[in-house]
């Protein structure tokens, strides 16, 4: 499709697209009574290559098994978004989904009733990691430049996503040591200390 749709049979007639999409959802009102206002519109597009951000994140961490309290000992992370606009908010970036992962996977739990009310109303119930639990995060950037204008990619992703898999498996690794498999988190102190308890008796 083109900048602009001719009138079928009449090819030579024109109106520019962006005229036609202001007068179906700005100006119906200027439309014939007998046309039907309810339009579809179809639309596709072709993303350009490379444009996804993406990471590798590795943690090591240390697992108590008589407390079940986890320290993340180091957390490195290099990403890729495509060329930097600036660093600094490229790394909180990635600061920021690093934290998001940690507090899925080691703090964060909605708990509900059998009604389905949430018991988890106050952050006195629910926990989010604070300063105090994110470790110093180590980031390398690789800026290989996308098909896109700019060369630029998204960076959320990049520190998001791989975040709540880097800490669940390598508190998962730790705990393989004691015999526990873990499939659910969050993996909290009390979690952590019934699993070993019940591998150690069972």
């Amino acid at each position: 499709m083109g900048t602009k749709e001719s009138v079928k049979g009449t090819p030579t007639k024109t109106v520019p697209v962006a005229q036609v999409a202001w007068a179906a959802y700005q100006q119906s009102g200027t439309l014939p009574p007998e046309l039907d206002r309810t339009l579809e519109v179809v639309h596709r597009s072709i993303a350009p290559d490379g444009m996804w951000s993406n990471a590798a994140h590795g943690a090591i961490v240390e697992v108590d098994p008589a407390t079940g309290k986890v320290d993340i000992l180091r957390y490195v992370v290099s990403e890729d978004c495509g060329r930097m606009i600036n660093p600094s908010i490229v790394d909180g970036q990635v600061y920021g989904g690093v934290a998001q992962g940690i507090g899925g996977v080691l703090y964060e739990h909605n708990v509900y009733d059998d009604d389905g009310n949430p018991l988890a109303s106050t952050f006195m119930d629910y926990l989010l990691p604070t300063v105090h639990e994110i470790p110093t995060i180590d980031t390398f950037h690789i800026e290989s430049p996308a098909a896109t204008v700019g060369g630029y990619k998204g960076v959320g992703e990049g520190g998001a996503i791989a975040a709540p898999a880097a800490v669940f498996n390598a508190v998962a690794d730790a705990l393989a040591q004691h015999g526990v498999i873990v499939t659910d988190q969050p993996l909290d102190p009390d979690t952590i200390v019934r699993a070993i308890t019940e591998a150690a008796t069972g």
